[in-house]
């Protein structure tokens, strides 16, 4: 082990104590670029508000995926390659074996945020920084390694070119996968008298669990220093990374990053407590907080471009410029499904043989009649719960035989996971369609048409998706977990402030339940406005008796429920509301790092 202490005992190179002007991002997806998932969406939105509601220069570093190929994304992102950069090393393996890189970075700014592509420089290195598959095992660590090594030789180069304003204030790593990136990153910057704080979001625990050896200085670039760090109650300790990796976190990823960051953040308040802090202990006391995610879709802007795409040709025979949200739904569901162009990143996931292909083009034709919509979208993952809602699809059938379900779902990483889905799906020709990949205009319309939102997560750390729902006027239908616990609002405990029904996790017959309370709502709502009276529905149907009270009291309740929906959404959770909590944290970061820091030339550390 390497004995030389990082301390700050030399004089320091850092900024004023509290201020944090210049945020360093880094991440592994990024919306606009690469993006999987909700993380995508987060980091973007996030560091757009800091940017241009807060002012703050934010750089979002991230792998390339070899998105910096792509001749539109050049244009739209300004992208030009850094020349005067080069990170060119060896990486020494378990084998002993040296490996070589040479890696840069391609710079780019878009909506006042500045991006920097970390991407290869040779035939070894693009294989993996430039290869277009995110969440694949055996590329992705090998992208982590040479992001982290990247990114830490920008921030020396930097340095020695005299840069300093160049260098951030703050380092922000979002979920695991950055871990090595921004414990290396702050180190070399103390290592070089700048203390700089780490802020640690935790989106989605990943349990990833690694030997030394990959964090180590040999493979992502993290020294074996003795350095000060907080042991939960036992205080600030000198210990070697090595040893808090490995005699503190036995290995855990996520622990280390929580250990090693100044501050840690989740997404909700609900998974901060409930499942980050269950799982990395006191590694996170007193350095915690939540920062949620936010939402920034505008319901009129959206409905509005839907309908000129969707009336263009006037394909339901209107010339009214106002379309009933039952108008659109009926379009969608027997005329605009026959439009899909679903964009797949991997189509390999979804199985080739001729069966299968011709089972998915029948998951997508147009249904032959209108019916109430339910709407679920995100990846189809284990923690997503697609499968919990095709299990309560037929009890819905059942009591609501006219009913539609439309998923509109990234496929998995897991082709036959993706094929069972499609086998399930195929099963209900009237009722079911499934549509794999992305179709922005398709998308926006299924928002702005369905009746319900469907949201059966077994795992659900936030839900950026249930904003985007209620923004655009749909109920939501959730599992009782997360950060659902806190942007829903269940109409069981919160009455006619409601904004949809959570229900237990994996309990699809809950849920199936939940679904014909909220559709009958729905559909008595759509019969009140339509003038008419629907005698195959009534009040007594609706299995749950809070529902069935406030839909005698007010006939109309379906539309209440959609416009407190988008009042919370405005209210509580605009990405502008989520850059204000940030910076809170950001502040309290910046804090404790000082603190630290004259703690440590206080001479009063133990070492262990």
């Amino acid at each position: 082990m390497l004995t030389r202490r990082v301390t700050s005992q030399q004089p320091s190179l850092s900024r004023g104590a509290h201020s944090v002007n210049r945020v360093w991002m880094l991440s592994y997806e990024c919306a606009g670029l690469a993006q999987a998932g909700g993380l995508g969406e987060a980091v973007a939105g996030l560091a757009r508000t800091l940017a241009q509601d807060s002012k703050l220069e934010v750089t979002v570093f991230l792998p390339s995926h070899g998105r910096h190929l792509d001749k539109d994304l050049r244009t739209a992102y300004n992208l030009k390659d850094e020349t005067t950069f080069i990170a060119n090393g060896y990486r020494t393996g378990t084998d002993r074996v040296h490996y070589h890189y040479l890696a840069g970075i391609e710079r780019g700014y878009r909506d006042s945020v500045h991006y920097a592509l970390v991407k290869g420089l040779d035939g070894r290195t693009s294989k993996w920084l430039d290869d277009r598959t995110l969440y694949d095992s055996n590329v992705m660590f090998e992208k982590m390694s040479l992001f982290a090594r990247t990114v830490k030789t920008y921030s020396d180069y930097l340095l020695a070119t005299g840069s300093l304003s160049n260098l951030p204030d703050l380092i922000h790593a979002h979920d695991w996968h950055m871990i090595p990136a921004g414990v290396a990153l702050k180190q070399s910057l103390e290592e070089n008298r700048v203390r700089v704080p780490l802020v640690f979001t935790i989106h989605l625990l990943g349990r990833v669990s690694l030997p030394w050896h990959y964090a180590s200085d040999a493979w992502c670039g993290i020294q074996d220093l003795q350095h000060d760090v907080r042991i939960g109650r036992k205080g600030v300790l000198t210990l070697g990374y090595r040893q808090v990796w490995e005699g503190y976190c036995h290995d855990s990823l996520e622990r280390f990053g929580c250990y090693e960051a100044n501050y840690v953040t989740s997404v909700s308040s609900s998974y901060l407590t409930d499942d980050v802090s269950e799982y990395v202990g006191s590694a996170i006391t007193g350095k915690n907080g939540h920062v949620y995610n936010g939402c920034d879709w505008d319901n009129e802007e959206i409905n509005s471009m839907v309908r000129v795409d969707q009336t263009s040709e006037k394909p339901i025979g209107l010339n009214d410029r106002y379309l009933n949200r039952w108008d659109l739904r009926r379009h969608l569901l027997t005329q605009s499904l026959a439009q899909a162009k679903p964009i797949v990143e991997d189509e390999n996931n979804l199985g080739r043989s001729q069966e299968q292909q011709d089972q998915s083009k029948r998951l997508i034709e147009p249904f032959e009649e209108d019916g109430s919509l339910v709407l679920m979208t995100g990846r189809l993952s284990p923690q997503k719960g697609v499968d919990i809602l095709l299990e309560a699809v037929p009890r819905v059938l059942k009591a609501l035989p006219g009913t539609k379900f439309l998923f509109f779902l990234l496929p998995s990483n897991n082709p036959d996971s993706n094929k069972s889905t499609i086998m399930v799906a195929a099963g209900y020709p009237r009722n079911v369609r499934l549509i794999f990949g992305r179709d922005r205009p398709l998308y926006l319309l299924s928002y702005v048409a369905a009746d319900v939102y469907a949201m059966p997560s077994r795992v659900e750390p936030f839900g950026i998706s249930a904003l985007e729902a209620m923004i655009t006027g749909n109920p939501v239908v959730g599992a009782d977990v997360g950060g659902l616990r806190e942007t829903v609002l269940d109409i069981q405990k919160y009455g006619d402030r409601g904004t949809g029904i959570l229900t237990p996790a994996e309990d699809a017959r809950s849920l199936s339940s939940a679904l014909i309370s909220m559709i009958i709502t729905m559909k008595i709502d759509e019969s009140s406005q339509r003038g008419q009276v629907d005698m195959n529905y009534s009040m007594e149907e609706i299995p749950s008796k809070s529902f069935r009270e406030l839909v005698g009291k007010n006939p109309r309740f379906g539309s209440m429920i959609r416009e407190n929906g988008r009042s919370r959404v405005e209210e509580k959770f605009r990405w502008k509301n989520a850059g204000l909590l940030a910076l809170a944290r950001y502040a309290k970061a910046k804090q404790l790092s000082t603190k630290q820091m004259v703690y440590s030339k206080g001479g009063k550390s133990a070492r262990n």
